[in-house]
C-alpha cells in the first residue's frame, strides 16, 4: 500500500510544495508555483494554449489561471491575496487545488492514503487552523478517487524549521537531534510575514511567537525606486530583480543592486529589531538559530553577524515545505 505525504507552504509569493510517497520517502517532488490566479481567457496560440491546461482548474463553474500561466498572461503588478484572511478568497481555493492537480500528476499513481500538511503565519495560526484544515477537506474531498482517504494538518510556519532539523528526510527522527534537551530560535522570512518563535527543552515559549512584516516591504520599496528610474515594475521583472539583483532591459543586462541595496535596509532593520527583542540575552545560550524562508538568502548573512549561532539550509526557501514533508511522512507510519 502506497501513501503520499504533501507539504504547502501557500506563501503570498510562491507556493511551495514538497511530496514523498512512503515508498520512496528520501525521493521528493518539489514544485514552486508563483501566488498569482486571474480568471481563464481564451488563447489563439495552440503551443500557448495546451501548455496552459496544465495550469487552468475549474471551480464553481468557472476557469482560473494560476502561477506561471496567470503570471505571463494577466501582467501581474503585484501577488494574489495580500492580506490576512485571503485562504478564503477564491484565489487561495485555485492555488490549493492547482498544487493538488500538478503533485497527482506528477506521482502518476493512487496513493491511499493521503496526509496534507499546510501552513500559517504564526501570528493568524491560532485564529485560523481550523478554517484552512475544514476548507481545504471541504475542497480537495470531491477529488478524491475511491478508496482514498486524506488527513489535513495545519502547522504554524515557525514550527517548521524545527521539524525541518529534528525528523529526516525519511520520516525518522534525527537521532542527533534532541529537542527535548536543546534551546532553538526560529527566523522564518516569509513574503508577507516573518514568523519568529522559540524552542526551549521541548516547549514552544508563547512569548517568543510572534510576528513582523515580511519581503513584500522589499517588493513595495523596489518596485517604488524602479519606477522612479523609469525602469519596468512589472511582477515578474521585479521579482527577477529581487533574486538576481539585475534585470534585461531592452536585451542587455542592468544593475539594480543600489536600488535593492537601499530597497532592505529598512527591512533587515525591522527583522534583527525584532529578533533581538525576542530573543535578547538568551540568544547567547540558544544550540541555534533557524532561518529559512524566502528572505533568507537576502537577510542570513547580517542576522548570523548579529548571532553567530544562526544556520540555514541549502533551500531556505524551501526549509518550510520539507519541514511539513518529513513531518507528513513520520505521519504515516501511524494508523
Amino acid at each position: 500500500m502506497n501513501n503520499l505525504a504533501i507539504a504547502i507552504d501557500g506563501g503570498h509569493s510562491m507556493f511551495k510544495i514538497r511530496a514523498a510517497l512512503s515508498s520512496t520517502p528520501d525521493a521528493r517532488i518539489s514544485l514552486q508555483i508563483p501566488t498569482v490566479v486571474i480568471p481563464a481567457i481564451p488563447l489563439t496560440n495552440e503551443q500557448t494554449r495546451l501548455r496552459a491546461e496544465a495550469e487552468t482548474v475549474e471551480l464553481d463553474g468557472r476557469k482560473y489561471f494560476f502561477g506561471e500561466t496567470a503570471l505571463r498572461q494577466g501582467r501581474s503588478e503585484v501577488f494574489t491575496g495580500q492580506n490576512t484572511n485571503w485562504i478564503e478568497n477564491t484565489q487561495h481555493d485555485v492555488l490549493l487545488l492547482g498544487a493538488w492537480r500538478k503533485v497527482m500528476h506528477a506521482i502518476g499513481s493512487a496513493p491511499v492514503r493521503i496526509h496534507l500538511v499546510m501552513g500559517l503565519p504564526a501570528k493568524y495560526f491560532g485564529a485560523q487552523k481550523d478554517i484552512l484544515r475544514k476548507r481545504s477537506i471541504a475542497l480537495l474531498t470531491p477529488r478524491l478517487l475511491p478508496g482514498q482517504t486524506l488527513k489535513v494538518m495545519v502547522q504554524s510556519q515557525a514550527d517548521a524549521p524545527l521539524q525541518w532539523l529534528s525528523i529526516r528526510d525519511n520520516g525518522a527522527l534525527n537521532e542527533q537531534r534532541d529537542l527535548d534537551r536543546e534551546a532553538w530560535g526560529v527566523i522564518e522570512i516569509g513574503h508577507f510575514t516573518t514568523d519568529f518563535a522559540l524552542s526551549e527543552r521541548g516547549s514552544m515559549l508563547e512569548y517568543a511567537v510572534a510576528s513582523c512584516p515580511g519581503m513584500h516591504l522589499v517588493y513595495d520599496a523596489l518596485s517604488s525606486a524602479m519606477a522612479a528610474e523609469r525602469l519596468p515594475t512589472a511582477l515578474d521583472v521585479v521579482e527577477t530583480a529581487v533574486r538576481t539583483r539585475a534585470i534585461k532591459l531592452y536585451g542587455k543586462p542592468r544593475d539594480v543592486g543600489p536600488l535593492l541595496d537601499a530597497a532592505t535596509s529598512g527591512f533587515k532593520a525591522t527583522v534583527l529589531d525584532e529578533a533581538d527583542r525576542i530573543f535578547g540575552d538568551k540568544a547567547a545560550v540558544l544550540d541555534g538559530i533557524v532561518v529559512g524562508g524566502g528572505g533568507a538568502e537576502l537577510l542570513f548573512n547580517q542576522i548570523r553577524d548579529r548571532f553567530p549561532n544562526a544556520i540555514c539550509g541549502d533551500e531556505p526557501r524551501m526549509m518550510v515545505a520539507e519541514g511539513f514533508c518529513r513531518l507528513g511522512l513520520m505521519s504515516l507510519a501511524y494508523p
